[in-house]
C-alpha cells in the first residue's frame, strides 16, 4: 500500500494542474494546450491536495524561517546568544530581513493559490459529473472540504480578512479575488465543517472497489472516514473556542453540540499524523533539514523544562532519576547538556547571568553565547546546552501531527472552565490525564522507533546515544498525570488555570506547530489583562498578525485597498476583539 501510495503521490503532482482544466471548454479555447493531458483522475487529485508543502507537514525553507523569527518571537526555542546583553542589545523585528518577508507571505501564498489548485480542480469536474458518478464520489468532495477548512482557518487566524470565497479561482476567471472578512470565513468555514461530518456520517460506498480506491488515496486517514469526521469535529471545535470573545453563543451552542455527539478526536488512537511520502528526499525538502539549519535557536527552553515540566535538576540526576515528579516527556522532547544534565535556558537575560553560572564555567557561557562550540554543524556533539531531541524531532517516519487528542482534551477542559455550569458531563481531571498521556505517548513512540543514521538512506548525523529515551515507566507516567490532575484541580482562579491549560499546548506543539500556539497565545491575551500567556525572546517585538504579501498592492490592488489599513504589525485580528496591541516587555531595548 505504500509504494502504491507513494506512485499516486508523484504522479498526482504531475498530473493535477493540467488536468483540471480540461473540465471548462471556455477555457480550453483561450488557453488551448496541444500537449496536455486530456483526462484527470479525480482521485488523484485529492491524493495531491493533501501532498502539498507546509499543510499536513512543514517545508524546509518555511520551517527555517520560522526557527529563526517567528519561533524567536514565542520563546518556542532559545538562541544563547539572545542571553548576553553585550550581543543582544537591539530591537527584534521578526517580520523584516532575510526570513521575515518571505516568511509572512508563504502561507497568505500557499493557501490562496498552491493549495487551491487541486481543490477547485475537483470542484470542476464534478460539476461535469453525472448524478451516479457523483455520488460515487461524494465522499472525496466531502473530505476536500475538510482539508480546505484546515488551510484555511489556519490562514485567517493569521491575516485576518483574506481571499476565501473567490480564491483559488482563476479556473472561473476570478483573476482577482476579493476579501472575505474574518468572521464571514469562520462562519462558512464552521458551516462547511458541519455538513461535511455529517454527509460523512451518512455516507456508504457502493462496493468494496469504490473503498479501496479511496483508502489508496487518503494519505491523512488510510481510508477510516470516522476520523475525517472527528477532525472536522475537532476543527469546529478549535474554530468555536477562537470565538469565545468574539462570538461566546455561539462558541457555546457549538461546544454544546459538539460534546452532546461525543465524536471528536479524543482519544490517543485517533490523532491524525502525515508521514512523509518521498522518504529519499525527506531530509533536503522538509522541516527536518530547517531544523537542522536552525539549531543555533533550537536549545531548551527553562518556560518548558522547568515552568511546564516541573523539572528541577538535582546533583546526581544525570547518572539517572527515580522520582516522578515530573513530566517524562522531557526524556523524549529533550537532549541532555554536555555534561549528560537537563538544564533549560532561562529566557530572560537576568535569569541566564543569575542562574547559568551554576552549571557552566567562565568559558562554557563564552562559548556557548558566540556559538564557539559549533564545530562543523549545530547539532554536532560538541554542543554545550541541552537541545531539542535530535533523535526524536529527526525521525524520518514521523507522522507529523496534524490534529488530535491533547489539543482536542486541552479545549474541552477550557470549555468546562471558561463557562462553569454549561458543561457539566466534561471530566476536566481525565481530559487532563489524556491529553498528557496521548502526547507522551507520542513523543516516546517516535523517539523509540527512529532508525536512521549516518549510514542510512536518507542518512542523518550527530544523532547521539544520549538522546535516546529510557523506555517509557507507565509508573511514572501515572503518577505525572495524577498529579498535573490535582495541580489543576487546586487552582484558584480561572486565570492560572486558562494559563495551565495554555502551557499544555505550548508544551505539546512547541516548534511542530507554532502557528496554533500563536493564534492561542493572541486569544487568551484578553483573559491575561493585556499580557502575553508566555516569555518571548529578549528584544523581540510581538506582532499581532501577519502582512500580506507586497504584490496584493499591485496585482489585486482594488480589492487590497479595502484592507490595507490593518496591515501593520500592531492590529490584533478581528477575534481578539481588541483594538491595543500586545507587547513583549522582556529586554531593555524594547
Amino acid at each position: 500500500m505504500n509504494t502504491i501510495k507513494k506512485y499516486i503521490t508523484s504522479l498526482a503532482l504531475g498530473v493535477a494542474v493540467t488536468g483540471a482544466m480540461v473540465s471548462c471548454d471556455t477555457l480550453d479555447e483561450k488557453f488551448y494546450n496541444p500537449d496536455k493531458l486530456t483526462e484527470a483522475d479525480f482521485s488523484l487529485l485529492f491524493a495531491s491536495a493533501q501532498t502539498k508543502g507546509h499543510l499536513f507537514r512543514y517545508d524546509y525553507g518555511a520551517t527555517y524561517h520560522y526557527m529563526r523569527g517567528f519561533g524567536k518571537m514565542l520563546g518556542l526555542g532559545v538562541s544563547p546568544l539572545y542571553l548576553d546583553r553585550t550581543q543582544n542589545n537591539t530591537i527584534v523585528r521578526p517580520w523584516d530581513g532575510w526570513s521575515g518577508t518571505p516568511f509572512n507571505e508563504f502561507i497568505f501564498t500557499q493557501t490562496c493559490t498552491n493549495y487551491s489548485k487541486e481543490l477547485s480542480g475537483m470542484k470542476l469536474l464534478y460539476a461535469d459529473m453525472t448524478e451516479e458518478e457523483q455520488e460515487q464520489n461524494k465522499v472525496y468532495m466531502l473530505c476536500s472540504d475538510i482539508i480546505r477548512s484546515y488551510a484555511f482557518q489556519r490562514a485567517t487566524d493569521l491575516y485576518d480578512d483574506m481571499p476565501y470565497s473567490e480564491a483559488g479561482g482563476a479556473f472561473q476567471e476570478l483573476f482577482y479575488p476579493k476579501y472575505d472578512t474574518q468572521e464571514e470565513i469562520y462562519t462558512s468555514i464552521m458551516e462547511t465543517l458541519k455538513s461535511a461530518a455529517k454527509d460523512l456520517s451518512a455516507y456508504q460506498f457502493h462496493t468494496e472497489a469504490e473503498k479501496s480506491k479511496f483508502s489508496s488515496v487518503d494519505l491523512l486517514c488510510n481510508g477510516d472516514l470516522d476520523k475525517w469526521i472527528r477532525m472536522a469535529n475537532s476543527l469546529r471545535l478549535r474554530m468555536a473556542m477562537r470565538l469565545c470573545h468574539a462570538k461566546p453563543d455561539v462558541a457555546v451552542s457549538t461546544i454544546k453540540e459538539l460534546v452532546a455527539e461525543n465524536r471528536m478526536l479524543t482519544e490517543y488512537s485517533h490523532d491524525l499524523g502525515f508521514e512523509e511520502q518521498d522518504k529519499t528526499h525527506a531530509f533536503e525538502l522538509t522541516f527536518f533539514r530547517g531544523v537542522d539549519e536552525r539549531g543555533y535557536e533550537s536549545g531548551a527552553p527553562a518556560t518548558i523544562i522547568n515552568d511546564i515540566m516541573n523539572y528541577e535538576y538535582q546533583p546526581g540526576d544525570e547518572n539517572g532519576i527515580t522520582r516522578h515528579d515530573f513530566d517524562p516527556r522531557l526524556y523524549a522532547m529533550f537532549q541532555p547538556d554536555i555534561h549528560g544534565r537537563y538544564i533549560g535556558l532561562p529566557l530572560t537575560i537576568e535569569e541566564a547571568e543569575a542562574e547559568l553560572p551554576k552549571y557552566y564555567t567562565t568559558q562554557e557561557l563564552t562559548d556557548m553565547y558566540n556559538f564557539n562550540d559549533v564545530v562543523t554543524n549545530t547539532w554536532n556533539p560538541e554542543r554545550i546546552p541541552a537541545m531539542y531531541n535530535r533523535r526524536t524531532y529527526f525521525n524520518f517516519d514521523m507522522k507529523f501531527p496534524v490534529m488530535g487528542s491533547t489539543e482536542t482534551n486541552l479545549l474541552l477542559v477550557e470549555a468546562a472552565v471558561r463557562w462553569p455550569g454549561e458543561f457539566g458531563s466534561i471530566d476536566v481531571k481525565q481530559c487532563i490525564k489524556k491529553a498528557i498521556d496521548a502526547s507522551t505517548r507520542f513523543y516516546y513512540n517516535v523517539n523509540k522507533t527512529m532508525s536512521y543514521n549516518e549510514s542510512s538512506l536518507p542518512s542523518i548525523l550527530y544523532v547521539q546515544a544520549k538522546a535516546k529515551a529510557p523506555e517509557l515507566d507507565e509508573d511514572h507516567l501515572a503518577d505525572y498525570e495524577e498529579l498535573a490532575a490535582n495541580k489543576f484541580a487546586g487552582l484558584a482562579s480561572t486565570k492560572d488555570k486558562l494559563k495551565f491549560i495554555f502551557d499544555q499546548k505550548f508544551c505539546h506543539m512547541n516548534i511542530m506547530n507554532p502557528y496554533e500556539i500563536y493564534n492561542e497565545a493572541r486569544r487568551l491575551v484578553k483573559d491575561f489583562d493585556g499580557e502575553l500567556p508566555f516569555v518571548a525572546t529578549p528584544n523581540v517585538v510581538f506582532q499581532e498578525r501577519m502582512f500580506y504579501p507586497s504584490s496584493e498592492l499591485t496585482n489585486n490592488g482594488e480589492n487590497f485597498a479595502k484592507v490595507a489599513h490593518k496591515n501593520t504589525y500592531d492590529t490584533p485580528v478581528w477575534w481578539t476583539t481588541r483594538t491595543t496591541a500586545a507587547e513583549n516587555h522582556n529586554g531593555n531595548a524594547l
